[in-house]
């Protein structure tokens, strides 16, 4: 038998084992549906509720509708917690910039500070359960 033969036959299983673990859906892990946002827990309505208020004290004073110019800060004209529907169509890019955060010169939100792990969660929370609705 010629050595090509021979080493294909040699190296096929591990090539077709290797491609098994690419793409596809494996029907486990992750329920999300792929959603930056995760998944809406059970029983999350009171962190939920945590959620809102946290986006509206930390984030209206420059992400409202009804502001204006320089008291926006830089905020994008587009994206307004008082607004469902702006909240709904940015919600993963909310979180990113939260999760970021704007402690020590970074470039996240809300400008100079980092909000709690707890606090963050619970806009997360938000955003998946009630702003994706």
């Amino acid at each position: 038998m010629p050595v090509r033969t021979m080493l294909l036959l040699c190296f096929a299983p591990f090539v077709i084992g290797a491609l098994q673990g690419c793409g596809g859906d494996d029907g486990g892990g992750d329920t999300s549906g792929g959603s930056p946002l995760g998944e809406c827990p059970p029983d999350s309505a009171a962190q939920a509720d945590t959620g809102y208020q946290a986006l509206q004290t930390q984030c209206a004073p420059c992400h409202l509708s009804s502001s204006e110019g320089a008291s926006r800060i830089g905020a994008p004209e587009d994206v307004n917690v008082d607004d469902a529907a702006s909240v709904r169509a940015e919600a993963a890019e909310i979180l990113a910039e939260i999760r970021i955060g704007g402690a020590n010169g970074g470039d996240g939100m809300p400008i100079g500070s980092k909000l709690s792990d707890d606090t963050i969660e619970a806009i997360r929370v938000y955003l998946a359960c009630d702003a994706a609705q």
